[in-house]
Order: structure tokens, then sequence, then C-alpha cells
């Protein structure tokens, strides 16, 4: 069982990193790894909390590091040591496109890119739409799993997980995700509103 299913990562790696890849996405999924391009997206996420929450807007940024801090620890710290899956440009079947040029370090499983990218995200679009606007929070919600599923997609083309490591951490991701915005909406809203 195990083996079919390593066989079956391995496929769709193949797929995703050689079969579907070209010289024209290369520069896209170079952009969308680089930590570097969601910048303009926390900045205004900072914005927003500002505007809504005032002086209190420190409480979701908080939040907010506490979910990538947790995300990102537990697949760097604890998953990586613990499982030791071997990155693909280190197995010596797969001959990889690195089109970053980048291997990575030599574990990956999770992916720590996708995790962060899931737990905090879909955050953002609770924490700024909240509640009182449902509609508007669904269609956002589904805007900042798109954008996570393309960075999770990224790591892939790029060569540096495999799509079972992008999996793992979507599935991390949005379990924190989900905690977060649970600790949010019954703790931290209210304090955060209150002048």
């Amino acid at each position: 069982m195990i083996a079919s299913l390593v066989k079956l990562d391995h496929a769709f790696f193949i797929a995703i990193n050689q079969t579907l890849s070209s010289h024209w996405l290369d520069g896209l999924m170079h952009v969308l790894s680089s930590k570097w391009v969601m910048i303009p997206i926390y900045l205004i996420a900072i914005y927003e909390f500002v505007k809504i929450y005032k002086k209190k807007f420190w409480v979701p940024i908080i939040l907010c590091v506490l979910a990538v801090g947790l995300s990102d620890s537990i697949s760097s710290k604890i998953c990586k040591p613990l499982f030791k899956r071997t990155r693909p440009a280190f197995c010596a079947s797969i001959n990889p496109r690195l089109p970053d040029g980048k291997p990575g370090s030599q574990y990956g499983f999770v992916s720590s890119h996708a995790a962060n990218a899931f737990a905090v995200y879909p955050l953002f679009v609770v924490v700024i739409f909240g509640v009182n606007e449902l509609k508007k929070r669904r269609k956002y919600i589904m805007v900042a799993f798109i954008l996570a599923t393309m960075i999770a997609y990224s790591r892939v083309y790029n060569g540096v997980h495999w799509p079972a490591d992008v999996f793992g951490g979507a599935i991390l991701g949005y379990s924190i995700f989900l905690l977060s915005s649970r600790i949010w909406e019954n703790k931290l809203k209210g304090f955060a509103l209150k002048n």
C-alpha cells in the first residue's frame, strides 16, 4: 500500500514538474514560491487591521503571527526531522527540473510554504470581514485558498517538494487556520472591537 502511494506521488511529481512544465511558467512559479512576493498581501492586511480595529490592530496581527509561527515551527522543527522524507532533488531515481536552481534542504515533509499559506491567508479574510459580511467572506476565502493552492503547486513545479509534502502542509495549515479562526471568533474579536 505505502509503495503504491509513493509510486503515485512520484507520478504526480513528474507530471507537474516535467510533463506540464513550460519555460513561460517558470517565472510565475518562481514568483509564487518567493517569500517576498506576498509582502503586499501582508501590508494590505495590516492596513485593514488598523482601519477596522484602530488602536487594537495589534490583536489580529499577533494572532496571524502566532498562526504562521505555529505552522512554520511544526512543519520545520517537528515534521521534517521526524519523517525525514528526502526531497526530489536528493532522490537518485528522479531527475527533477529545478527552475529556481535551489533543491531545498534535505527533508521536505511537510511543506512549510503550503502550511503557512493555508494557515494565514484565509485567517486574514476571517479577521477583516468578520461574521457580518458572510457573502464577501466566502468569496475572499475562496480566493485565499486558490492563492495558497497556487503556492503549494509552485513548490512541486519548482522541484523542491513531492505532491504529498504540499498536501500534508495544506492539511497542517488548514487545521491551524480552523483553530485560529475559532479563537478569533470566540475570544479575540470582541476584545479587539471594544474601545
